[in-house]
Order: structure tokens, then C-alpha cells, then sequence
């Protein structure tokens, strides 16, 4: 992980060029001194947006920003926290930049106040994600928050959009099925991003990439092209079930209908990857069963409550499907962290 805490901007700088796929850059304040700290951020580190005003440049602006460059160019996964400020970006600042990324955001925490003037003015809270197009004017008022989102190169969005990027500048995008799923992946990514792999961090950016594109090209009312972006669809049919797999209702129908896709597409990605979408369903809740017999928060739980909680609606069903996958059964696998 590149790490920056100075004047030095490293791979964070435009003049340092474009740091290695799946590598962790980590931008911060904290260690300048605080009538340096807005200085440092709005020239040398924000990169599309300018701050026009904050509580005032010689005292303390707090703020970090966190991103992980995908595979193909003009991708990243940004996380991005800091204190209140106002910042925009001019029709002047885009000719001169040249910049025309396209991003969604998702405002993670932050209070009233929040909000965006891009096509309309529109008031934002902690949960909403929002369409932004970095080659149209546009002006953020944000509160002290915490942000993350996806930025790719209009050139990528154009490809599966074509030239209708600028009609949804500013706009919400319901959180339902994909937009949900992605929210999660982002989060959760930048949450274990320090413990990752370069690898790991790559697939995670590419994965939530697909997932921004997929959104998008259904927008429109088009079926999302599933073969077109199948790493996002596979990835997020994972965090699903991973999330879900508690519901005894949860079946690979119903995980294609969330994600917006047909079954018969989800099924074939996970043939391509020689599993089915069904058994990862039945291995995670297994799993969750295992971590749950072991846990500090199960040891009371009747053998029955687990795997009631684990998505299993009958104990022999549970106890036969435990045995086959791990050797022993659940009575057994808690007596066995008993006696360690």
C-alpha cells in the first residue's frame, strides 16, 4: 500500500502517472500541520473537483482518500471521508483538465446539508447513490461524511450506454437488486482492503466496475448483458448469497431475479467456473453454520436454532448436509471447540 502523508504526493500526483493495477493508495491530512492541511488536499490530491470554501483554510481540514486502480484504464474504487466543504467543477476547469469521468457515488455517512447541482439541484442522505459526470459542470455541498463509489473512463461507459451519459448527470439510482448488492461490494472492500492482495484488490475493482455498467446500461429499460460483464454479475451473485443465505427461501431463481438477470445467464457463469449457483448457495450457509457452532454468539443456541438461522427449515436435513461437508456432525464440531 502507497501510503502519503506529506507535501509528497507519490501515486496520487497526475505527474506520477498511473499507479500498478490493484495496488492501495492511501491519501491523508493528519500528519500536516492544520494551516497546510486544505492547501495539500485541494492542490495536489482532488483531482476532478475544486473546494471553493470550507470553515476556513488555516484551520484544521481533516480528510483521507483511499483508491484501488482496476485493470482497464480510467477504472478505480475511491473512498473518500473528510470534514464539511463545498466544491465544483467548471465548464473552464473541464476544458482546460480534459476530464469527462464517469462515476456513481454512494454517500456512506453524512447529516443534512449533504447534496449535488448537476442537472437540478437534489438534496442527498447517507444510504443514496448518485450518478455523476465529470465532464458536465456540477457544484457538491457535503457535510463532514464518508463516501466511496466508482469512476471509469467515459470512453468504457460509452461503449455500453453510448452517448446518453450526460441525461443522467445528478441522478439517484434506485437501491434495489444490483445498486444494493454493489453498495455492499464497495463498502466491504475498502473495509478489508489493508488484508487484500494486490489480486484481490484488482478483481474487486473490476468486479464493482462491471457492476456500475451493468447498472447503468439497465437504466434504459435493456436487459443487462450478463456475458458482457460477467465478473460483476459472478461476484455479486457471491456477496448475495454470502448475505442472503440465511433466508430458506433464498434459491438461485430468486438470486437472478435480484440481480436483475436470468437465471439461465447466472447459471452459465458459474458452469464457467465449475460450480453451480445452487451449491454455492447450500456451501454458504454451511459455513455460516460452522463459524456460528463456534462462536461466542451461538454457544447458547440450540443445535435446531442454528441451522434454523442458517437457512435449513429441518434439523435432519441440517445435521446430514454438516456431516457430508465437514466429517462430524454439529454436536460434534461445538464439543470439539469445548474441549480446546
Amino acid at each position: 500500500m502507497a501510503t502519503v502523508g506529506g507535501v509528497g504526493l507519490g501515486d496520487l500526483s497526475e505527474r506520477a502517472g498511473r499507479p500498478n493495477v490493484g495496488s492501495l493508495v492511501e491519501v491523508t491530512t493528519a500528519s500536516l500541520e492544520a494551516a497546510q492541511q486544505f492547501a495539500f488536499y485541494r492542490d495536489g490530491v482532488l483531482r476532478r473537483l475544486l473546494p471553493t470554501a470550507i470553515a476556513g483554510p488555516r484551520q484544521a481540514f481533516r480528510a483521507r482518500m483511499r483508491r484501488v486502480t482496476g485493470s482497464a484504464p480510467g477504472v478505480e474504487i475511491v473512498e473518500h471521508a473528510s470534514d464539511a466543504v463545498i466544491a465544483g467543477r467548471t465548464a473552464a476547469r473541464i476544458r482546460r483538465d480534459g476530464c469527462e469521468d464517469i462515476s456513481i457515488d454512494l454517500m456512506h455517512n453524512c447529516s443534512a446539508g449533504t447534496g449535488i447541482s448537476q442537472n437540478g439541484e437534489r438534496r442527498l442522505k447517507a444510504g443514496d447513490f448518485c450518478f455523476i459526470d465529470y465532464g458536465r459542470p456540477l457544484e457538491v455541498q457535503r457535510t463532514r461524511h464518508s463516501a466511496v463509489g466508482v469512476i471509469a473512463s467515459r470512453d468504457k461507459v460509452r461503449e455500453v450506454i453510448g452517448d446518453d451519459a450526460s441525461a443522467l448527470a445528478g441522478q439517484p439510482i434506485p437501491m434495489r437488486g444490483l445498486a444494493r448488492v454493489l453498495r455492499h461490494h464497495l463498502v466491504s472492500t475498502f473495509n478489508e482492503a489493508d488484508h487484500m492482495s494486490a489480486q484481490e484488490r484488482r478483481v474487486a475493482a473490476d468486479s464493482a466496475t462491471d457492476m456500475m455498467l451493468a447498472l447503468l446500461q439497465s437504466r434504459g429499460g435493456a436487459a443487462p448483458d450478463v456475458e458482457r460483464f460477467a465478473t460483476g454479475y459472478y461476484q455479486a451473485a457471491l456477496t448475495l448469497i454470502e448475505r442472503q443465505c440465511g433466508d430458506p427461501e433464498l434459491t438461485p431463481d430468486r438470486v437472478a431475479s435480484l440481480l436483475g438477470c436470468s437465471r439461465a445467464s447466472l447459471y452459465r457463469e458459474f458452469r464457467r467456473r465449475g460450480d453451480s449457483v445452487g451449491r454455492v448457495i447450500w456451501t454458504a450457509r454451511l459455513e455460516r453454520a460452522r463459524r456460528l457452532l463456534i462462536s461466542p454468539e451461538g454457544v447458547g443456541l440450540m443445535i435446531s436454532d442454528v441451522g434454523w438461522r442458517c437457512g435449513f427449515q429441518e434439523l435432519a436435513t441440517f445435521s446430514r448436509m454438516f456431516r457430508r461437508r465437514f466429517g462430524l456432525s454439529p454436536s460434534d464440531a461445538r464439543a470439539l471447540v469445548t474441549m480446546g
